[in-house]
């Protein structure tokens, strides 16, 4: 068995929905596993990496010998996301194109709301464009066929326009906690936690406590009621009235938008907000033309969680739903968690049936 990896590759220029091209265009991949076996692709969320497995890995419970992502068994990759800051191509590296419109444009202009500081914005993103990166990171590898492809969050809305994409090379997919489209809600989220990093004075150079502030406001998304119950509940860290002794919920809040802080780029955290608000699986990108639903013939497990307030578990239901109607192979499932959204990244005695339950639907794609 070959030991995980990671490589660093070159890509074609890559041009983006919005306009502007990725060039140089780089990407980074983590994999495991031989050459010659199933490939099984796995997309990372919002803030995620490229190294799934392994120590550190956001889905080491999952991965290993004689897990059900076995390296033994199947060739495992996964490619650090475009405009993300862990390797391939963002706002960090050179090469990556900005906004092109003037300050003062859009639909928010003159109308007495905070105006976007446009320059200094990094080239919006869509799941399309991150999903066609992926694909020239497979060709690179030389990996032609994919036998599964899953993610959670943004990583299934990428999941999903990797099966619109490449019908004749994707035939599973697996998407989590996801959606057709980026609902209302959720954008209206992403666009608060927008404003709070560039309401902060230290944009575009260090927006830090913006950044923090957009990361507490995210990870209350992410969670659940019945999880912060169980987590912190009403406790204090001393239990007196001094601004010292705060409720646990705060503590816990703060330090996970320092520790995003301390690893993230304010600039790439704003690309991959605008990947999930522009996720429509029915907006044709440019060189599709129709619904692109019609193109996808993989099977698919869509999973949904019940406690999700984000992506409501209902929407996975409307995915398997479109799939079936269109003769794919398709069914939903549910994981049951005290999580909310991120179950995805908690509920792994869960998880491990239902991606064997994927793996074993049969292959669809064309022949």
């Amino acid at each position: 068995m070959t030991d995980p990896v990671f490589v660093d590759l070159a890509l074609p220029p890559l041009t983006l929905e919005a306009g502007g091209a990725v060039q140089p265009h780089q990407a980074r991949a983590w994999t495991w596993g031989p050459a010659g076996a199933p490939v099984v692709l796995l997309v990372h969320a919002l803030t995620g990496d490229a190294q799934a497995g392994g120590e550190g890995g956001w889905w080491a419970p999952l991965i290993g010998p004689g897990r059900v992502l076995d390296p033994t068994r199947n060739r495992l990759i996964c490619f650090n996301n475009l405009g993300s800051c862990y390797g391939s191509s963002g706002p960090s590296t050179s090469g990556f194109p900005r906004r092109t419109a003037q300050a003062g444009e859009g639909p928010l202009a003159g109308k007495g709301h905070f105006t976007l500081p446009v320059e200094a914005l990094p080239a919006a993103i869509t799941p399309w464009d991150q999903a066609r990166a992926i694909l020239m990171g497979l060709d690179a590898l030389g990996v032609g066929e994919v036998a599964l492809a899953t993610g959670g969050s943004l990583g299934s809305a990428i999941t999903l326009c990797l099966a619109a994409l490449a019908p004749e090379r994707v035939r599973r997919v697996a998407p989590i906690a996801g959606a057709l489209a980026a609902s209302p809600w959720i954008m209206a989220f992403n666009h608060t936690a927008r404003q709070i990093i560039l309401a902060d004075p230290g944009w575009p150079d260090g927006p830090n406590r913006g950044l923090a502030l957009a990361r507490q406001l995210a990870m209350i998304t992410y969670r659940a009621e019945p999880g912060f119950e169980l987590r912190v509940g009403r406790s204090q860290t001393r239990g007196g009235w001094s601004a010292a002794d705060a409720y646990r919920v705060q503590t816990w809040l703060e330090h996970q938008g320092q520790a995003l802080v301390a690893r993230f780029d304010a600039a790439s955290y704003l690309c991959q907000l605008d990947a999930m608000d522009h996720h429509d699986l029915r907006r044709a990108p440019p060189g599709l033309t129709g619904d692109p639903l019609d193109r996808i013939t993989a099977s698919c497990l869509a999973v949904g969680i019940d406690t999700d307030a984000l992506y409501l578990p209902a929407q996975s239901v409307v995915i398997a739903d479109a799939l079936r109607a269109r003769g794919c192979v398709a069914e939903a499932a549910q994981i049951t968690s005290a999580f909310g959204h991120d179950g995805f990244l908690m509920a792994f005695d869960q998880l491990a049936p239902l991606l064997e339950r994927a793996l074993a639907l049969p292959p669809g794609g064309a022949a």
